[in-house]
């Protein structure tokens, strides 16, 4: 039996495949369960691996976009907490002086509150503008990953 040096080493199957190679992939039908085994492991976890990393990257991409949002949230809760501060002065000062005082405090509170209503609507709409924090590009593509799995497998 002579053997051509330039042929490719065997690759574990004793017999040729019916046909051309798909691709440059083994037939399946020649494979071991052992081989067969490993490569769906092997292909099962690069898929995980991608998704995963695709999810990160897309969760990342709406975090960074919901910064301004939280920005906004941020001042409305310093400004909210100032009118709470105020409205106790005001408190103090009705029941301290009955008088005008109390009217210079009562104007800073619902300056301050109502500057704190308006960035925390701005803040919202600006996080329904974001979107939720799902990946939803990732969800498609899972989505699309198992029909095209559950297409091949037959049965």
């Amino acid at each position: 039996m002579t053997t051509d040096p330039t042929a490719a080493p065997p690759t574990g199957s004793t017999a040729a495949p019916p046909g051309p190679p798909a691709a440059g992939r083994p037939d399946p039908a020649d494979s071991s369960t052992g081989e067969l085994l490993r490569t769906l492991t092997e292909n099962l976890r690069s898929l995980v691996q991608a998704e995963v990393a695709s999810a990160r990257a897309e969760m990342t991409e709406k975090a960074l976009a919901a910064r301004p949002a939280a920005a906004i949230l941020g001042g409305a809760a310093v400004l909210g907490m100032l009118a709470v501060g105020t409205s106790a002065t005001v408190l103090v000062r009705a029941l301290d002086r009955f008088l005008p005082p109390t009217t210079s405090a009562v104007v800073a509170t619902a300056l301050l509150g109502g500057g704190a209503a308006a960035l925390a609507r701005a803040g919202a709409e600006e996080l329904r503008r974001v979107g939720p924090p799902v990946p939803e590009r990732t969800v498609q593509s899972v989505k699309a990953d198992v029909a095209a799995v559950a297409a091949a497998t037959p049965g």
